[in-house]
């Protein structure tokens, strides 16, 4: 068995990790990362729009301003000039637009427009941070920039509130296990399995489209999920030793029951985010890889690297006597005398939530909520103080054919700002500015409408495109496979849980709760964030919470389904089940909620949503679900939870040795 030859073997598995961990990194510092927050939306309109303009160049957008005086004249003229001849001087960049360029109606802020001899994915990383060098040094001036290439300098998310995250799980552990080792052990395990995968991720960024986001899930997945499934043999394993076994045995013990289910679990949870692969998109395909692969490591080191870490302690660690199995199973024979009141409770509970859910918008917010000191952020709010809210993502209407531009232009002008016509390699282009924020539902109105005037009257050649038509066919293609997607992870983990626990009825009715969870998470994100959310967070969290919930559910049932194969008595089983586990889950759930919320204060949204979403979630499924919903539904359904076709019959023994221990 691997985990006994792991526990014998402790040395060799130690150095084994410690060498993949140290040849990962070496190889991730030196090769570097490639991530890309490309979305690839083939048959989309914005994208027939970008491959028009793509012949152009990059074209950015250089936002300047002075607090102490106007940017035509004077010393403010001065600083504009010495910016833009810098900008010049830059690789690659054909020509800047003559001083003072578009200028604010104070005459306190200014855009130039820098247009460089290439695409912003072929000038490369480079390019882009020379240029954000030369706008954070603008001498005078507060400056950012917008554009493609600007947006490649955004810094990934510090990380470092993780460790607070994991500080607080650390003194959860002790409080609830009173052991140094059960401390140390599931985070020391957890760190070295997330350090591999993220040094993994950033490798595989060369070979496909990763998101920079990617290694921020990968962290927060992994981190969670790695102290539990730790957690949870250590725990089997203290149990079989608190019962008299030796190390080795206990051990033993521990793999066939606990190491087993962190298999399953982790198989599981990779399947949900699999599920994000028949969406179609590069970039949640980027997602899921990353998070799949940090997840599959912790599960790994659960099963062979916690045993090594035991061994030299196993003898001394200290295994003091459990008192909390009474007032779980007090709690479990609550629940289950009486499944009707406590059933609708949860479901007030979970529908209070998912309340919100019913303002779900989806689109990606703008710019001004980047990291704070990000050239993109400066740039958007510089724009929204003296041109509007929409000056920083106009929408791009570009064709190839030679329509009435003059009909057109006046035609749009009747809703929103529109420049000049501008001659673009083959076609043509217009420059329409909202009136309007990106989030702002008008802004979506302006969008439809534009693009059934432009095809009107410019002819089926015709495209709009720009930041807020790429962010609105992104969630209309997420939108369109949405089906798909949840038929997908909900059909794949039922047919999972019925083949493990041999049951028609559990695999449902835990679907049906996963899906109610996922109704109140998404809920709780939108409560706090406020619209729009972002088009891949709902589909995300969905496959994450329903594995991560699948984890509780298969620790839950596996214990349950041993008790009621002795003794065939569903209501007893489900009082001896939530006994061993309840307070395992429930620690282990505020385990990765404590490492789950240290995300929610990193700089970029989108993880402090993940790591809010997430929190929601395990302590909704830990506390709602799984000790209260769960048992009072199983009650309720009593011998029909373990139908399945061709079971054999469980011999029951008699009801009065089981009553009685009641």
């Amino acid at each position: 068995m691997l985990v006994s030859w792991c526990f014998r073997r402790a040395g060799i598995v130690v150095v084994l990790w410690l060498v993949a961990l140290g040849g990962l990194g070496l190889a991730a510092l030196h090769e570097g990362a490639a991530f890309r927050d490309t979305v690839d939306l083939p048959a989309a309109d914005s994208t027939a729009a970008a491959n028009l303009l793509r012949g152009t160049g990059a074209e950015e957008s250089l936002v300047a301003h002075s607090p102490d005086g106007p940017l035509d004249t004077g010393v403010g003229r001065a600083r504009l000039d010495t910016l833009a001849t810098r900008l010049a001087a830059l690789p690659h960049v054909v020509a800047v637009s003559p001083t003072p360029g578009r200028i604010s109606s104070d005459r306190h802020t200014a855009v130039l427009t820098v247009r460089f001899d290439a695409p912003a994915g072929d000038l490369g990383q480079a390019t882009a941070d020379a240029l954000a060098a030369v706008v954070r040094d603008a001498d005078g001036l507060t400056a950012g920039a917008s554009g493609e290439l600007a947006a490649m300098t955004t810094a990934a998310p510090n990380l470092g509130n993780a460790a607070i995250g994991l500080l607080a799980a650390a003194l959860v552990l002790l409080v609830a296990f009173g052991s140094v080792a059960c401390v140390l052990l599931p985070i020391l395990t957890a760190l070295v399995s997330v350090g591999c995968a993220l040094a993994v991720v950033t490798l595989v960024s060369h070979v496909m489209t990763m998101p920079k986001i990617s290694t921020e899930i990968a962290a927060l997945l992994g981190l969670g999920v790695g102290v539990d499934y730790a957690l949870f043999v250590l725990t089997r394993y203290r149990q079989a030793r608190r019962d008299g076994a030796e190390p080795a045995p206990a051990l033993a013990a521990a793999a066939a029951t606990s190491g087993r289910s962190v298999v399953f679990a982790g198989v599981t949870v990779c399947v949900s985010l699999a599920g994000l692969l028949t969406v179609g998109l590069a970039f949640l395909d980027g997602i899921a890889v990353a998070a799949a692969v940090s997840v599959l490591l912790t599960a790994a080191a659960a099963v062979t690297l916690l045993p090594a870490l035991l061994r030299p302690v196993a003898r001394r660690m200290r295994v003091r006597a459990d008192g909390s199995d009474g007032r779980w199973a007090r709690l479990a024979r609550s629940v289950t005398a009486r499944p009707g009141p406590y059933t609708l409770a949860a479901l007030v509970v979970v529908a209070v939530l998912a309340l919100p859910m019913t303002g779900l918008q989806l689109g990606v917010p703008d710019a001004t909520q980047d990291p704070p000191g990000s050239v993109t952020k400066t740039a958007a709010e510089l724009l929204d103080d003296g041109f509007g809210p929409g000056a920083g993502v106009p929408l791009l209407v570009v064709g190839t054919g030679d329509p009435s531009l003059g009909t057109l232009r006046e035609a749009l002008l009747a809703r929103a700002d529109v420049g000049p016509p501008t001659p673009v390699p083959g076609g043509w282009l217009l420059t329409v500015v909202p009136r309007t924020a990106p989030g702002d539902p008008a802004t979506d109105e302006l969008l439809t409408w534009t693009r059934a005037l432009a095809t009107t009257v410019g002819g089926p050649d015709t495209h709009v495109g720009g930041l807020v038509a790429t962010r609105a066919d992104f969630s209309a293609a997420i939108t369109e496979r949405l089906p798909l997607f949840l038929a997908a992870v909900v059909g794949i983990s039922v047919l999972l849980l019925a083949w493990v626990f041999r049951s028609m009825l559990i695999p449902v009715t835990a679907a049906a709760m996963n899906l109610l969870t996922a109704a109140a998470t998404t809920g709780a994100v939108v409560y706090a964030f406020g619209a729009p959310i972002e088009p891949y967070l709902p589909v995300f969290l969905f496959a994450g919470l329903f594995g991560l919930s699948m984890d509780y559910e298969v620790f839950l049932i596996a214990r349950i389904q041993e008790a009621w194969r002795r003794h065939g008595d569903t209501r007893a089983a489900v009082i001896d089940g939530v006994a061993a586990t309840g307070r395992t889950i429930t620690a282990a759930a505020l385990i990765m909620a404590l490492v789950f919320v240290s995300f929610a204060f990193v700089d970029a949204r989108a993880v402090r949503e993940a790591g809010v979403g997430l929190t929601v979630a395990v302590l909704l499924d830990a506390v709602v679900v799984r000790c209260v919903l769960v048992p009072a539904v199983m009650a309720r359904l009593g011998d029909a939870n373990w139908w399945f076709p061709r079971r054999r019959a469980v011999r029951r023994v008699r009801r009065e040795v089981q009553w009685s221990r009641r």
